[in-house]
């Protein structure tokens, strides 16, 4: 669920800064710039690990701050494919159901990835399993078991003059259609 990724980056650190320590503005302006942002293809990032390496930091002509460059390690959210997660049902539409792991809310999972004899009720406003006579609600903020099919990083920068919907930069398509996944309540203790 969570990997150490690698980056090299070039970063500026302001005068107000200097009265902390180098590593601690260091890894201040590194999270500030990386934390609870998508990198493409990368994962969400979500806060640094440790610093690698410093390099000394430099001044540019007319600048009052320094520009150091630094390799770091960064804790980033990025499910692995077929990895078993557990959220909260967040949405639920004929087109499938959204699950929310409290830090991370762009989950999917299709209509076509729901169990065998799921339909919408649209009465309801939710999911109902049918199964062997017993109509079993997939009530909203209810605990789901959901497998990761798929890790999609969409191009959030349409050339200029195209007008789409809003999509995230990264989701995950889940699914619930194998045995052991769904509501926790379905399956009891």
């Amino acid at each position: 669920m969570f990997v150490l990724t690698s980056i090299h980056d070039t970063l500026k650190i302001v005068p107000a800064e200097f009265r902390k320590s180098r590593e601690e503005a260091i890894k201040d302006e590194i999270n500030r710039k990386y934390s609870n942002r998508v990198l493409h293809d990368v994962g969400l990032c979500m806060l640094v690990h440790d610093l690698v390496e410093i390099d000394e930091g430099y001044v540019q002509h007319s600048e009052g701050w320094i520009w150091v460059k630094v390799h770091f390690r960064m804790v980033v959210f990025r499910p692995f494919r077929d990895e078993i997660m557990v959220g909260k049902v967040r949405s639920a539409s004929p087109a499938g159901v959204q699950i929310s792991i409290g830090f991370f809310d762009d989950i999917t999972v299709p209509a076509e990835m729901m169990p065998q004899g799921c339909e919408f009720d649209t009465t309801e406003g939710v999911w109902v399993w049918r199964y062997e006579g017993s109509d079993l609600f997939m009530d909203l903020d209810e605990d789901v078991r959901f497998r990761v099919l798929r890790v999609d990083f969409l191009d959030v920068n349409p050339p200029r003059g195209e007008k789409e919907g809003v999509k995230p930069p990264y989701q995950l398509v889940c699914g619930i259609n194998d045995s052991g996944l769904g509501l926790l309540s379905w399956w009891g203790e």
